[in-house]
């Protein structure tokens, strides 16, 4: 995992929270000056909090479709835990999976203080390395891929490791990040991106089937499957 993203992380992952309590994240510390910053955050900064909310949306409607107590669930790059704690009510056994040693510690405090008898497993874990993850029925990536350079290996080891998974990408083809990518001031958290074409060459080398694809912000979310574990058409979608 690249250095930037470690050290990015572990001194914002508290200040994430926020951005799913709709709570200002002006205080998000971009490596920009504090003029720039502050025109970003009243600006497109405003919009991204908007985005966030339907997301969280769109992941607790998936959650609420594909969890039952006793399911096993990965959150891959579990950040503040939000959706580690949701998964949790609803009675699943949760791996709480992420390279930052900080998202990991908040994640703890925000099961101990709203999940406290939750069956949580906390993992310190590289999602591009050669480690098998553990398997589950059900795994999350939200807000993962922008920061993986190495987004095959990623898909291999997410696939071998879940029968259904939910991920969202960032397209490069997106008017936005078109300009982001000829403007890199405007890249605050230098995001990866990831074309359609590349993740469904990926799929198919993996062995993962695409059940679902929508169009979210400037990317993407799908809904795959491992298809040697579990292949249907229909999984229900965070819609």
């Amino acid at each position: 995992m690249p250095a930037q993203f470690q050290d990015y992380w572990d001194k914002n992952i508290d200040r994430w929270g926020d951005k799913y309590l709709d709570i200002s994240h002006g205080h998000e510390a971009f490596d920009r000056p504090a003029w720039f910053t502050s025109i970003y955050n009243s600006t497109i900064g405003r919009i991204e909090r908007r985005l966030m909310k339907e997301r969280y949306r769109r992941t607790i409607a998936f959650l609420d479709k594909n969890i039952e107590p006793g399911v096993v669930f990965s959150d891959l790059g579990c950040g503040t835990g939000i959706f580690v704690v949701e998964a949790a009510k609803r009675g699943a056994i949760v791996n709480a999976i992420d390279f930052s040693e900080s998202s990991l510690a908040t994640t703890r405090r925000n099961v101990e203080a709203n999940a406290p008898n939750a069956d949580v497993s906390y993992i310190h874990a590289d999602l591009q390395d050669d480690k098998p993850l553990p398997e589950s029925y059900v795994a999350l990536a939200m807000g993962v891929t922008p920061y993986l350079t190495d987004i095959d290996k990623f898909i291999a080891k997410a696939i071998r490791s879940a029968a259904i998974l939910c991920i969202q990408y960032t397209d490069p083809n997106h008017w936005a990040n078109r300009i982001r990518r000829t403007m890199p001031v405007l890249d605050v958290r230098s995001l990866q991106y990831y074309s359609s074409d590349e993740v469904d060459a990926s799929y198919d080398k993996h062995d993962g089937f695409l059940c679902w694809r929508d169009k979210f912000a400037t990317g993407y979310i799908d809904v795959v499957t491992n298809s040697k574990k579990f292949h249907f058409e229909k999984v229900d979608y965070p819609r």
